[in-house]
């Protein structure tokens, strides 16, 4: 009789689920051993298990409760900025308000609309050449010329494109990582394509 390899042991375990129910001498003789918890039971390791499954499941519901509490605190967010695009009617007076209403954010510590200057050519050609968009961290040069020297993360839309460049929107974060490029962004975008439209019937 050949010898049962143990792929073929635990295929049948697994096809077989009642066997230690039906084999209760069998389990209470099983001593598995381990290098970092020592002699246990086989139901001990089996807790052990169910137990890191449960802590990895609770800490993915926390974090897509979390998730789910920042989304709705930037649609609000941006659903008053919006807002603010058909109530004001000069640039400044704009940009003012949506620095007020972004900055409530305790993560956003800098929200600045500047008109395109060609001071910013070289941050354009840089960071927003491809989509206009760019998230995560900015050289000291490029920090200079929009943000304070706290800001360790940035988030940076154009406005208009790369051959006709209406305006910049930047936020800037002390936390290193809250802007970064997996970052999602529907919102903003959505609020962003507003924003341009009503620029150029300000222009």
């Amino acid at each position: 009789m050949s010898k049962l390899t143990e792929q073929q042991i635990a295929e049948y375990l697994k096809a077989h689920p009642d066997f230690f129910i039906k084999n209760p001498d069998v389990l209470a003789e099983v001593e598995l051993q381990q290098q970092t918890a020592g002699t246990t039971s086989l139901v001990h390791i089996q807790q052990r298990q169910l137990r890191e499954h449960n802590t990895l499941l609770k800490n993915k519901i926390d974090q897509l409760v979390e998730q789910a509490k920042e989304n709705e605190l930037i649609y609000r967010l941006f659903s008053d900025c919006h807002r603010q695009l058909w109530t004001n009617y000069d640039f400044t007076t704009l940009a003012s308000n949506l620095r007020n209403i972004i900055c409530t954010n305790p993560s956003i510590n800098e929200c600045h609309l500047v008109k395109y200057d060609k001071k910013f050519d070289e941050l354009i050609a840089h960071r927003l050449q491809n989509d206009g968009i760019y998230l995560g961290r900015v050289s000291q040069q490029e920090r200079d010329l929009l943000f304070s020297d706290t800001t360790q993360s940035t988030a940076l839309y154009l406005i208009g494109n790369t051959k006709h460049p209406v305006a910049i929107l930047a936020f800037g974060s002390d936390d290193v990582n809250h802007f970064e490029p997996a970052k999602d962004s529907f919102f903003v975008l959505e609020f962003v394509r507003s924003l341009q439209l009503r620029l150029l019937e300000l222009a």
